[in-house]
């Protein structure tokens, strides 16, 4: 409120809409650049109720034979948890047991990333799209490592002739264009300036880049595409400035040597001896690789799936990172080479020797190294980082372990041999420091969970049910107080910041609500209060609450702290909020006004136990239904726009007055004729606009969302470029 109760408009050349059950209003959207001086001008329809968010009921679910553990965590993301996501909700899911709950997320976000952590087993992330029900279930055949990239790869859509290439002709790529296969084709292909997409069956041969400052050549597979077979694999020759991916099948004859950029996210196998050289020669490999013979790395590998290699590998004076399943079915020499296995697991059948130089093995969160022999030349470190908290890593050698020299085992590393007995020329206690250990197969401790990388892992015992989580929801309700006469919609008659946290057990269900309250302005001469109905609980749900600030006499609270005398649960955080402002200086106002002093707020905190562990799906969600009493006016009380009042106010007597057009027995409440609001809520804490500043001045895109029901410029409330007018807005 600003100087007066009420205030009466006349509304000229605005037609009364009368609202019935089956009668729909449909007002024309605004373009992008409509222009309002007053809220009073607003085409709102009759329909919108001013929401910036909506609820969703998710039912998250996991079929997880292998999985005994029935409290997975489930955590939902509003965006990508990897870059600026934010959790907004955490259960847990079982096997027959989803996770099921009721959540509200502002109407912007158009999809969620949801994260299910199945015990023993990788991370996976479904991204779903918004809608009022989600029901999505995990399975095993979904799994996939989160350091995995998922990708589509090309297709062959665009083909057109000339472009096709089909029959046995030779054909060389040099003028910059790209050639399909889209059915069979068994002709020579050189690719010096242009591309090669294979989307069907390719068997012939192909020669690939040139050395030397030259135009790049592309060779693309398609996952729909096959290059040679088993029983007739092709020759794949790969020059400097040649950049070779492969989502399909390729099988590659003889001695295949790149010397650039290779990427397999399918199934690629060599059948010579398979050379990583060149100054580009790296290989990026998301599928399954499989060399029949040697491997020579001398540049640079990332592994997030599968490499098999038949013969004996040599990692030379390169850098390697395993972040999966490494196996080596003959040696594995690695000299002079940085390998890092991150979470990943090495296999090698005969021996595994780390030496020389500047080279180095790291074994981070969880890392296993299984082998027959083992020779340590170079230092192997076990590290662990905040992702994997308490983990370590484990070396398994069944045959020799030795160290032939005074390199060392350091770090979180387990490491374990048959007997857990060094030769005494081969090693001892001093070669295991910074934390490692050595013991025998039978003496292991060491637990790490299987995974699609490891080969079974160490078969820990499951651990014991989580504790509860806390889901925390934010924003901001803000009021104008002259209900029933309208205000000036500057909404800072009373801007509430509030926090909810719900304490959930671990089987999804709340057990206590901690409300935390923050007055950060009161633009008003009224004395209100504020309080919170839970439109989906009785008085008796409640055990308990406390945190309650009455020092003005009319709100009288039953035993367990609820308010006396209502057909629903209700709460009231305050009766007055100048029990818990402390204006500064002789400002009237508290944070709205120019160059007056800034005033403090003390939190109110309420504490809510519930009678009995309830779902968010019975609850509801937050904010529920937040009201401000008016002037310490009990039944004077003003909600979200068609959120209904508390018993104490249903048949209060300014329904209908004024400006104000309630229609109780339709379920309207707390609009006007024209369709405006009292309150709103908004997802975020609220810059609100300066006394007496209409929000229409402050919000660019105010009047926009509003009069398109929302569905134009949903985050007009965010601090985004060309969104504000910041002279307009409240600061200190």
């Amino acid at each position: 409120m600003k100087t007066s109760i009420f205030k009466i408009a006349l509304i000229a050349g605005l037609a009364v809409i009368l609202l019935s059950g089956c009668r729909k209003e449909f007002v024309t959207q605004p373009s992008e650049t409509t222009k309002v001086s007053s809220m009073d001008d607003l085409k709102i329809s009759g329909n919108f109720n001013w929401e910036m968010t909506r609820e969703v009921t998710l039912q998250i679910g996991m079929n997880f034979p292998s999985v005994e553990y029935q409290y997975n965590s489930v955590m939902i993301y509003n965006g990508d948890p990897a870059s600026d996501g934010k959790l907004v909700y955490q259960g847990f899911a079982g096997n027959d047991a989803p996770m099921v709950a009721k959540m509200r997320i502002p109407t912007a976000i158009s999809e969620l990333h949801i994260q299910l952590a199945p015990w023993g087993l990788p991370n996976l992330i479904a991204i779903l799209p918004v809608s009022n029900n989600i029901v999505y279930t995990f399975t095993e055949s979904s799994l996939k490592n989160t350091n995995s990239v998922v990708s589509v790869g090309p297709d062959c859509s665009a083909a057109t002739d000339p472009f096709i290439l089909t029959g046995n002709s030779a054909k060389t790529i040099d003028d910059g264009n790209t050639y399909y296969v889209t059915t069979t084709y068994s002709g020579d292909v050189n690719i010096k300036d242009g591309k090669l997409i294979i989307c069907g069956l390719f068997t012939g041969s192909v020669d690939m880049g040139q050395n030397g400052p030259k135009p790049m050549s592309y060779l693309e597979v398609s996952s729909t595409g096959t290059i040679g077979s088993s029983g007739a694999p092709v020759t794949i020759s790969k020059k400097d400035n040649s950049r070779f991916s492969n989502w399909g099948i390729v099988h590659i004859e003889g001695v295949f040597t790149p010397q650039d950029l290779t990427e397999n996210y399918n199934e690629m196998t060599v059948y010579g001896q398979y050379n990583t050289n060149g100054s580009n020669g790296k290989l990026v490999n998301y599928g399954i690789l499989k060399i029949n013979s040697h491997w020579n790395v001398i540049n640079w590998v990332e592994n997030y799936k599968t490499i098999e290699v038949f013969g004996d590998m040599n990692c030379n004076n390169s850098d390697f990172l395993n972040a999966c399943k490494l196996i080596v079915h003959g040696t594995f020499h690695l000299n002079n080479c940085r390998f890092t296995n991150q979470t990943g697991y090495i296999k090698c059948d005969l021996e595994l020797k780390v030496q020389g130089g500047q080279g180095f093995m790291k074994l981070i969160d969880q890392s296993m190294i299984e082998t027959y022999d083992l020779t340590v030349n170079a230092d192997i470190t076990g590290i662990t980082t905040a992702a994997a908290p308490g983990t370590r890593n484990t070396i398994k050698v069944t045959h020799d372990f030795r160290f032939d020299g005074p390199n060392v085992i350091t770090g979180t590393i387990e490491a374990a041999q048959t007997t857990g007995v060094l030769v005494p020329a081969h090693g001892g206690p001093s070669n295991f420091t910074g934390g490692a250990t050595f013991v025998s197969f039978a003496n292991m401790t060491n637990s790490i969970p299987s995974t699609e990388c490891n080969g079974g892992g160490t078969n820990p015992p499951p651990p014991p049910p989580p504790p509860p989580v806390n889901n925390w929801v934010e924003g901001t309700a803000v009021y104008e107080d002259l209900w029933p006469g309208k205000g000036d919609y500057d909404v800072n008659d009373l801007v509430m910041a509030y926090k909810f946290k719900l304490v959930t057990n671990n089987q999804n269900k709340v057990t206590d609500i901690v409300i935390k309250l923050l007055v950060k302005a009161v633009g008003a001469s009224f004395k209100n209060g504020f309080g919170i109905q839970f439109d989906n609980l009785a008085p008796s749900d409640i055990a308990s609450v406390t945190g309650s600030n009455l020092q003005r006499n009319y709100i009288t609270l039953a035993s367990n702290g609820v308010e006396a005398g209502q057909a629903k649960a209700v709460v009231i955080a305050f009766d007055d909020a100048d029990n818990v402002i402390h204006r500064a200086g002789s400002s009237f106002f508290f944070n709205t006004e120019h160059n007056a002093p800034v005033g403090t707020a003390d939190t109110v905190t309420l504490n809510i136990h519930l009678t009995a562990p309830m779902l968010s799906t019975v609850i509801g969600t937050p904010p529920y239904n937040p009201f401000l009493i008016r002037n310490l006016e009990r039944q004077a009380e003003i909600h979200l726009p068609n959120y209904v009042p508390t018993s104490l106010a249903t048949d209060c007597s300014y329904f209908g007055t004024v400006d104000d057009n309630s229609i109780p027995a339709l379920g309207r409440y707390y609009k006007t004729i024209t369709n405006l609001p009292w309150a709103l809520n908004i997802p975020v804490t609220f810059d609100y606009p300066w006394e007496k500043t209409s929000i229409l001045d402050a919000y660019n895109y105010f009047a926009t969302w509003a009069q398109s029901d929302g569905v134009l410029h949903p985050d007009w409330y965010l601090d985004l470029s060309g969104y504000r007018n910041s002279a307009n807005i409240w600061h200190p």
